[in-house]
């Protein structure tokens, strides 16, 4: 068993004689040994020496309990792990960790914003991006501003299941400190320690980068390569800091040798283990804003995301949706990778708003994908007024300006290849009457990729998808769009037709006017957002992909 209070008598200079202080003649004293057959032949002569114990101490490590039965086994642990917490309770006089020296961010909001997209950035091993999760607790804070804590940094976690997950020791990141430099002697000291501890056949080096990064005043960013195994990091290291804080209550802290620890770290067992995990999917490592959180075709984008392995936040003006989107996808994939935002695109605030939050969620963005837009039915004469005209241009071309330029910053401060994906229309290359504001705005759109593409390269691919039609799961089909269609069209209908018969008729008449007589679904025009969101098209920017069934009149030439 893995108790912070169990481990922190473990790791403590005096665990011998605690823990016969604490549990008298029922447990025995192992210590430290890589486990495996020979831990357990050093179990077995300790029982045979000591035949009434009915538990073992591991130095640095934890304890093991047994019984006759499960009930008794379970019982007994969880009474030992009491009398280890209680114990430490009790010798708690003074605050383990010393003096408090250092003080409190002003704006660690801010400080973490700043940081957190350059950092992710760096911390990328050859390709393989991270994804980070932020711990700003108060045990955390309050662990960096005592006098103790580089010291106790500096020694490393002892426990092996944490530093497999954490690396032997964070980096401490002091505000002032050129992170760069930082990051360089990072990677100098983990790549002496491999050279030093290394065996003939030891695995490679893996990712030289810190897995833990203490922040003192603002908190920790934990990072890994999916959403739980950062989350599981940064957990593993708040459970080394309450080690840290039980042993130095008790005696004083000792960390795992060095080189017992490399031993572990790159054990052959464990990369065994590791080259038997499943590969990993399309979209691992990717953070994606998906703006527009309807069930249609922002749904079905942000689902093939979740499905290849990305981390996603669906975003809307309408809070409703938004809400409704996150517990719909939360239930499916996990808590761990979606998050919502609230998001007007034609407020630059509330569009720097809602990627703080995903930036503080996931550490950054690598892909932006962006569907939200407006279509006003004219009147019966075909007209809009003034302030429709503007509302339309505010949202389809405005406001997608707006999201593409404040995503391209982080993007640009992250240093990572990026995509952004926008969504045009058929009807930006068709001239046709009633739909003129419309039309035109989206045509603006298909010159808005090109004219970013230009401006964002070498770093950022943008580019679009051109849907014709898309009735069945559209917000942009409410139910008089659709009776205003089937009228114009001279297509019978009946008012008391439900929502679904009506976009059913709609959508066979479109249907029959493409080459494929095919309707267009929201997961047809998900397909070609998520193919540009990929890397599957790495050298395409700049272009709008048609996903209309084939409509001659709306040919790109």
């Amino acid at each position: 068993m893995h108790s912070d209070a169990v481990i922190a008598i473990a790791a403590s200079a005096d665990a011998e004689a605690l823990m016969h202080e604490i549990y008298g003649g029922e447990m025995g004293y192992l210590p430290w040994l890589r486990p495996g057959f020979d831990l357990g032949l050093m179990l077995r002569d300790l029982i045979a020496a000591n035949p009434g114990i009915t538990s073992a101490l591991m130095g640095q490590h934890g304890f093991i309990n047994w019984a006759d039965t499960w009930e008794e086994c379970y019982a007994g642990t969880i009474r030992q792990i009491n009398q280890a917490e209680e114990f430490l309770a009790k010798r708690r006089t003074v605050h383990p960790f010393g003096e408090v020296v250092g003080k409190r961010a002003e704006n660690p909001r801010q400080r973490l914003l700043n940081l957190l997209p350059e950092l992710r950035g760096k911390v990328a091993f050859e390709g393989q991006r991270l994804i980070a999760s932020v711990d700003t607790s108060e045990p955390v804070l309050d662990f960096l501003e005592r006098e103790k804590a580089d010291a106790l940094t500096a020694l490393g976690t002892s426990c092996p299941d944490h530093f497999l997950r954490t690396k032997i020791r964070p980096l401490v990141l002091n505000e002032g400190d050129d992170l760069d430099a930082k990051l360089a002697d990072f990677r100098k000291g983990y790549g002496e320690y491999y050279d030093r501890c290394k065996h003939a056949d030891s695995p490679a080096m893996r990712n030289p980068n810190p897995s833990i990064v203490l922040i003192p005043g603002v908190g920790m960013v934990s990072f890994g390569k999916n959403a739980q195994e950062a989350k599981v990091a940064g957990q593993f290291y708040r459970n080394a800091i309450e080690v840290m804080r039980g042993a130095e209550t008790v005696s004083k802290y000792v960390a795992l040798p060095e080189q017992e620890a490399f031993n572990i770290e790159y054990w052959l067992l464990e990369e065994a283990k590791l080259k038997r995990q499943p590969a990993e999917k399309e979209m691992a490592r990717q953070i994606a804003l998906v703006i527009g959180a309807g069930p249609g075709i922002g749904g079905s984008i942000a689902e093939r995301l979740l499905d290849q392995g990305a981390c996603v936040v669906v975003s809307d003006v309408n809070e409703t949706l938004v809400t409704q989107a996150v517990e719909r996808l939360s239930a499916k994939y996990g808590e761990l990778v979606i998050g919502g935002e609230v998001l007007n695109k034609t407020d630059r605030d509330s569009v720097r708003k809602a990627l703080e939050g995903v930036v503080l969620r996931f550490g950054g963005l690598d892909v932006l994908i962006d569907i939200a837009a407006v279509f006003i039915p004219p009147d019966l004469e075909g007209r809009l007024t003034d302030a429709q005209w503007s509302k339309t241009y505010e949202i389809n071309l405005v406001g997608t300006y707006i999201v593409a330029d404040e995503a391209h910053k982080i993007m640009a401060r992250q240093g990572t290849p990026g995509k952004i994906v926008l969504v045009s229309s058929a009807n930006a290359i068709v001239s046709k009457k009633g739909s003129v504001a419309y039309d035109t705005s989206k045509a603006a759109v298909n010159h808005l990729v090109r004219e970013l593409a230009v401006e964002y390269a070498p770093l950022v691919r943008v580019n679009a998808v051109a849907p014709a039609t898309v009735v069945s799961g559209s917000q942009m089909f409410p139910r008089d769009r659709v009776m205003s269609s089937l009228a114009k069209y001279n297509i019978p209908f009946d008012e008391s037709e439900s929502d679904d018969a009506l976009r059913d008729k709609l959508a066979l008449f479109y249907a029959q006017r493409t080459l494929l007589k095919q309707p267009v679904t929201p997961a047809t025009v998900s397909y070609g957002a998520y193919l540009l969101a990929t890397d599957r098209l790495p050298q395409t920017t700049g272009h709008v992909i048609p996903v209309d069934a084939g409509l001659a009149e709306a040919f790109l030439r």
